[in-house]
């Protein structure tokens, strides 16, 4: 310890001066720790795909011991061809801090003498920067940070520029997860779902070219604004429960937009059978067309008596405009208000009778109004058990949106569609990660590692979800098992140097190469 302590208390600078120091002498042992954590964890993983460790010799038979690591140069995957063949440095930037000189392992290919390319499950060649930036963009992106705050961030953590395009595309490396996650079955489908739509701007690309201020050649953006089509569904089993279902940018809210939108949903299997039983929109004729194509009559259709009171309020203002009849306009709303109070449908109908012989006369326009698809505001009263909170209005879904909105506040103008769409994804997740609860930090954590176990499909396999203790098995055709476990991944949780608990999947061409499996399918 090179840090001096007084018998008196510290104060001001003297404080300031100790407290830094203990902050870097902590920082450079955090860092001394990892650099050979890291390549402790890349010579077990070679071990395994060698099938023998330091030191032992090397196995020369006729059958090919087949990997997924290649030469360089001949192309062989023989692993009884390769041989340990010391290590490289190289560098790496991670959420502690700048590691210079890290040892990775290298192999020689006997067969040529040229090297053999290693993808290390835990490191990825010519990456400068570890899987914690990835992690940590996500975390920040949901809590609605900026690219230039998470920039500055990193470039102070790391003492070095981060650019904004490095962020973006970490973020927007994510949108595999976004095309699952619309294609995903609906089992246990909601009781009602209400439809709205948010609108949003974002920039597109023109024929038109212009140069920038460093004389480069780049073709014209425009801003447009579009919709954001979004389905809340709502359980009434008592649990609160309630999620976002699916969302759609488009350029309108046309039935054209609708349309297939509703239909994904269909298909998904938010269907009657699974539970649904009403939906609840606002007065957008085009989406009641695209719910009438879609279900038909075989669920209630419920208008949101909030937007048809908002609309009786707008008549009546301009019929009966001026200070003086304030009054007269409050008295007619509380009196529209009250028919949605009514304790059935049948005396919502002779209310709105009374009401209309009241008003007719002097504000025909607002009587119209209300008049207008009336039916289709008191369907809730033919629901059983289900709470009038949730049917009556597209309130929840309001919420929502507002939630939404202070994405769209921030970034103001979205660059592109996968911009947009990968952010609206990120809030959906955080949002339904609150509902549920659970922490947003856990839930882009996980969502990262999703990511990394997608295979070339698309399709994520069954993540194992247990101890740090995770088995391997070095191929399918190979029922070789290893047994991996290290006292640093005990106790730790998803981020840092328990990345063993979620086995992540390289990225390009290359396969994973230990595939975990529950113990129970291996040990008696």
């Amino acid at each position: 310890m090179s840090i001096q302590f007084m018998v008196g208390k510290l104060k001001g600078e003297d404080r300031r001066a100790i407290i830094q120091g203990v902050q870097k002498q902590m920082q450079e042992a955090a860092l001394g720790a990892i650099k050979p954590l890291l390549t402790e964890f890349c010579e077990e993983e070679l071990t395994v795909k060698l099938g023998r460790g330091k030191r032992e010799p090397r196995r020369v038979s006729g059958q090919a011991r087949e990997i997924e690591w290649q030469c360089g140069n001949c192309g062989s995957g023989d692993a009884n061809q390769f041989t340990r063949d010391g290590h490289y440095r190289r560098a790496l930037e991670t959420g502690w801090g700048h590691v210079e000189g890290l040892q990775v392992p290298m192999l020689e290919c006997q067969r040529c003498g040229h090297d053999v390319v290693c993808h290390y499950t835990i490191l990825e060649k010519y990456r400068r920067f570890w899987l914690d930036l990835d992690q940590q963009v996500l975390f920040g992106t949901g809590l609605c940070q900026s690219l230039r705050q998470m920039s500055q961030q990193w470039s102070g953590v790391l003492g070095s520029s981060v650019g904004l395009r490095t962020i973006n595309e970490r973020i927007n490396q994510i949108e595999p997860l976004l095309r699952q996650a619309r294609s995903e079955p609906i089992t246990d489908g909601p009781a009602v779902v209400q439809f709205d739509g948010i609108w949003v701007r974002e920039q597109t690309q023109m024929d038109t070219v212009k140069v920038d201020k460093r004389g480069r050649q780049r073709k014209k953006r425009k801003g447009k604004k579009v919709v954001v089509l979004v389905a809340l569904g709502l359980w009434t089993d008592g649990s609160g429960r309630r999620e976002i279902l699916d969302w759609q940018v488009a350029d309108g809210e046309s039935k054209a937009a609708w349309e297939p939108f509703v239909h994904r949903l269909w298909e998904r299997g938010l269907r009657p059978e699974t539970g649904l039983q009403a939906v609840v929109r606002d007065g957008c004729g085009e989406l009641g067309e695209a719910i009438a194509w879609v279900y038909g009559s075989t669920v209630t259709e419920q208008r949101c008596i909030f937007h048809k009171l908002r609309n009786v309020a707008d008549k009546c203002r301009e019929e009966l405009k001026g200070e003086e009849k304030k009054e007269t306009r409050k008295l007619l709303m509380e009196q529209a208000s009250a028919i949605y109070q009514a304790e059935s449908a049948q005396e919502a109908r002779q209310r709105l009778a009374t009401f209309a012989t009241t008003w007719r006369a002097r504000t025909p326009k607002t009587v119209a109004t209300l008049e207008r698809d009336f039916e289709q505001t008191i369907a809730y009263y033919a629901l059983d058990g289900v709470a009038r909170e949730l049917i009556r209005t597209t309130s929840l879904l309001e919420r929502t949106n507002r939630e939404l909105r202070r994405k769209f506040r921030q970034v103001c103008c979205f660059g592109s569609p996968t911009g947009a769409e990968v952010a609206i994804y990120l809030q959906v997740k955080r949002l339904n990660a609150r509902w549920s609860k659970q922490t947003w930090w856990e839930t882009s954590h996980s969502l990262y590692f999703d990511f990394l176990t997608l295979d070339h499909q698309g399709r994520p396999p069954a993540r194992y979800q247990g101890s740090p203790l995770t088995l391997f098995q070095r191929s399918p055709s190979e029922p070789d098992w290893h047994l991996s476990a290290h006292p640093a991944l005990q106790g730790c949780g998803s981020t840092g140097i328990g990345l063993l608990r979620h086995p992540p999947h390289p990225l390009g061409s290359v396969h994973l190469p230990l595939r975990p499996f529950p113990l129970s399918e291996a040990l008696p």
